[in-house]
């Protein structure tokens, strides 16, 4: 990860993915935009908390933070998108959610520097903020306002892992791939003659991650799929065709 003097470009986070995440859920709720970290901050507490910060560019594909190392603070999210997952000793990967910008990845101990559970990989090139834990700690007891913040987004990662938890305890993997397919035709669906085409490309792998069962199912589960012709399938396309019945099966259940 390479570090950059980006902090004048950093007072603000300007990206069509502003405060989203894609994670698995009951509900496409959780997937729109939530208030950014600094958003209650005053414009000179907002460039105070920056100058405390290290900026750093993260390329598509390279590593943000490893699972088991030393954690060394939270990462804004400034542009760009992050991976979140967990790899279970058997080499195993549950993807626990996409964060893009104006959300933070790290923690849950956001205060210690204690060992990271879970990793976090670029989707694509990333402008980060890093802000150590104990910086972090000491800003908080100053400014009210980023302790609330901070709370707040605490709060909602809760949610999201939450319902991811209760997703992966009660619904079946089918159950489980409808819903993250009805998840990116609202964050990246384009409406066309043809029906709602997902406009990033998602490989089967990346699916499985976020299902929680291997590729080679999700690639059959994505075949029946398309042989009842709800959705269209191909090298680095996803095109679903009748949005409402791929609804109607996640509500079904």
């Amino acid at each position: 990860m390479l570090q950059v003097d980006a902090r004048q470009d950093a007072t603000h986070v300007a990206d069509a993915d502003r405060s989203r995440v894609l994670v698995l859920s009951e509900t496409e709720s959780l997937g729109g935009r939530k208030p950014f970290l600094l958003d209650r901050l005053t414009p000179a507490e907002r460039e105070y908390v920056i100058r405390q910060c290290t900026p750093r560019l993260a390329k598509r594909s390279s590593t943000v933070f490893r699972q088991g190392e030393t954690q060394k603070g939270i990462f804004l999210i400034m542009s760009g998108g992050v991976r979140v997952f967990y790899a279970a000793p058997s080499g195993r990967e549950i993807t626990r959610a996409y964060w893009f910008a104006g959300n933070f990845i790290g923690g849950p101990d956001v205060f210690a520097q204690t060992r990271n559970m879970w990793s976090a990989v670029a989707i694509r090139d990333t402008s980060l903020l890093l802000l150590p834990s104990a910086t972090l700690h000491l800003l908080c007891a100053r400014m009210p306002n980023l302790a609330l913040g901070l709370i707040e987004a605490m709060v909602f990662k809760g949610r999201c892992y939450a319902a991811m938890a209760q997703m992966l305890g009660t619904r079946t993997a089918g159950e489980r791939m409808t819903r993250v397919l009805l998840l990116l035709a609202e964050m990246y669906g384009i409406e066309t003659e043809q029906g709602v085409a997902i406009s990033v490309p998602i490989t089967h792998e990346e699916i499985s991650h976020m299902v929680g069962a291997t590729r080679q199912w999700v690639t059959i589960g994505l075949k029946r799929l398309q042989s009842d012709g709800i959705i269209e399938v191909g090298r680095g396309k996803l095109l679903i065709r009748k949005l409402d019945l791929l609804a109607g099966l996640a509500t079904a259940h």
